[in-house]
């Protein structure tokens, strides 16, 4: 059975996910931490983060970090998914 591949949009909640999860447990946050738990190829990883920078949802200056509008697109990407859920299981 193929695997479904992720949108962008799925990518970029996987890439912050990884973050705030590296945030908790290490004082650095690596990219290749972040590769392995979002299980996706350096290169493309690298990409998406720099995607991410320019769209403002990382600044990765010194230190990778999700902004404000990054933890915002993070909390209601986490709420559309919750109701997609609900309605899924309703069904």
């Amino acid at each position: 059975m193929a695997k479904e591949r992720r949108t962008r949009i799925q990518l970029y909640f996987d890439i912050i996910s990884a973050i705030f999860e590296e945030e908790m447990d290490n004082d650095s946050i690596s990219p290749t931490r972040i590769q392995f738990k979002c299980n996706t190829s350096y290169d493309k990883l690298t990409k998406y983060l720099q995607e991410m920078k320019n769209k403002e949802i990382i600044d990765s200056d010194e230190q990778i970090k999700v902004t404000e509008k990054g933890k915002q697109f993070h909390k209601d990407y986490s709420k559309i998914n919750e109701l997609i859920q609900e309605l899924s299981i309703q069904n």
